[in-house]
């Protein structure tokens, strides 16, 4: 298999969180293999932080988790697309 310069095989997606500005998330900066471990994490995490209500339903915690972190997905050439920008609550669902 074909590895890009970044040391992933070009056919593997990666995701990666942002911060509001764009740029990796300065506490949850790594790689996850799949989109659903990447917002998994970003919710525990803010759940940790109190940024997110407990009691809210899974609408509601969505829409608080898109006002605090961005999501990007690699490419095949080793760069970063971005899929929702932090603090963009506009755009389908991400978890459906």
């Amino acid at each position: 298999m074909p590895v890009l310069h970044s040391g992933f095989p070009a056919a593997e997606r990666l995701y990666r969180l942002t911060d509001a500005r764009g740029l990796p998330h300065p506490v949850l900066d790594e790689s996850f293999e799949t989109r659903e471990q990447a917002l998994d994490a970003a919710l525990d995490w803010l759940r940790q932080q109190g940024l997110l209500d407990p009691h809210a339903d899974p609408h509601e915690q969505e829409r608080q988790l898109a006002l605090q972190v961005g999501l990007e997905m690699s490419t095949p050439s080793g760069d970063w697309r971005t899929l929702r920008h932090a603090g963009f609550t506009g755009w389908r669902s991400l978890t459906a």
